[in-house]
């Protein structure tokens, strides 16, 4: 009888000891997040050789839409976005993949219960928007993505603040 309520006792503190639900799928998220920005940054690198051809798409796209206001704005700062992106691309595509290694190191720390991960996992979410914010800021179509990219990050940055409590 003894050696039964021990094995249970041996198991609650396991089970306590264990990844947290919330955390374990906040994690799992940002792994596939992780997958998805690694390959995202590597075609990104590879498709944008060739400016002038996705220039002259918007440009044709622009010519069929006409001068509308809003529709207008968006096409002309997705012009300057694709020439800032070319313009940039070496910066873009190691600062992608550098900040997306600090996500994945810090959720794969912070699987392992360690609050190191969690600061790991800051850096790599939250240094992308300032670099954003430098490189496309200014256009009309870069301030939408970086609105959104921040909506995203600040989102998970606070689910992941709520999980702090169960990492030592």
């Amino acid at each position: 009888m003894e050696n039964s309520n021990s094995t249970n006792d041996v198991f609650i503190q396991q089970r306590q000891k264990g990844l947290p639900g919330m955390l374990n799928v906040l994690t799992i998220l940002t792994i596939i997040g992780c997958i998805i920005s690694y390959l995202s940054s590597c075609y990104s690198f590879f498709t944008n050789n060739d400016p002038d051809k996705q220039i002259q798409k918007v440009n044709d796209a622009r010519e069929k839409m006409g001068d509308s206001g809003f529709g207008a704005k968006m096409i002309d700062s997705s012009i300057e976005m694709v020439q800032k992106s070319y313009d940039n691309r070496y910066l873009l595509l190691i600062s992608g993949l550098v900040f997306t290694t600090l996500c994945l190191i810090g959720a794969l720390q912070m699987r392992k219960l360690k609050r190191t991960g969690y600061y790991y996992y800051l850096i790599g979410e939250l240094a992308p928007i300032v670099l954003m914010a430098g490189l496309f800021g200014a256009s009309f179509f870069g301030a939408f993505a970086l609105l959104f990219a921040a909506l995203i990050s600040v989102i998970f940055v606070i689910l992941y603040s709520t999980q702090l409590k169960h990492l030592a």
